[in-house]
């Protein structure tokens, strides 16, 4: 849920204010339903969620040709939520949903805080590294030895996962990406959908 409500209230802080369909399209368009699982009905239901909990505005809008509609905009609780669910993603391990989303949010940090939380990271990830090499220093003998495969499936994962992470921070501290404290930045484009991240 954290990954869909991160993507739902990122979008409709974007767009300056949006329908669910809108919310909806735009996941559709950047193929959120395979990187970030997200389905249809959990966009509408974050969207009724976030509203509930303050972190959007409902107004009900009339219809092209049928029932009125509602357009959400974000609440200065709703951007805050958002810029720390895209903290939260890029620090946190064991969830790629919500790195996926993280990402896709990425520019709405400053370029500094996008670093350093993209550094705690990579310190997490080379922490379980090292607790996980010294587990197996002496294993125990009762672990089967699929069990020892499956961890080392994750330690390659996770090799893996640090290297692009260090290699983000680098290109980020090079300059890549526009970022929220950057000119042309989301808080300065007219049409925020039409940006290209």
């Amino acid at each position: 849920m954290s990954a869909t409500k991160l993507l739902v209230l990122g979008i409709v802080h974007l767009s300056g204010g949006a329908h669910g369909y809108q919310v909806r399209s735009e996941l559709q368009s950047w193929g959120a339903e395979s990187w970030a699982k997200i389905k249809p009905g959990s966009i509408y239901h974050a969207l009724k969620k976030a509203a509930a909990d303050g972190l959007l505005t409902e107004h009900a809008e009339p219809g092209n040709s049928g029932p009125e509609r509602v357009l959400y905009r974000a609440t200065a609780r709703g951007r805050d939520e958002m810029v720390e669910l895209v903290r939260d993603g890029l620090r946190r391990t064991h969830d790629a949903d919500m790195l996926n989303a993280a990402i896709a949010m990425l520019p709405m940090l400053t370029r500094t805080d996008a670093i350093a939380h993209i550094n705690e990271r990579v310190a997490r990830l080379e922490a379980e590294l090292v607790g996980q090499a010294k587990g197996w220093e002496n294993p125990n003998p009762h672990i089967p030895e699929h069990v020892r495969d499956q961890a080392e499936l994750w330690a390659g994962h996770a090799r893996t996962e640090l290297d692009w992470a260090k290699s983000l921070s680098k290109r980020l501290s090079e300059g890549a990406y526009t970022m929220a404290d950057d000119p042309g930045s989301w808080r300065t484009v007219h049409d925020p959908l039409k940006m290209r991240f």
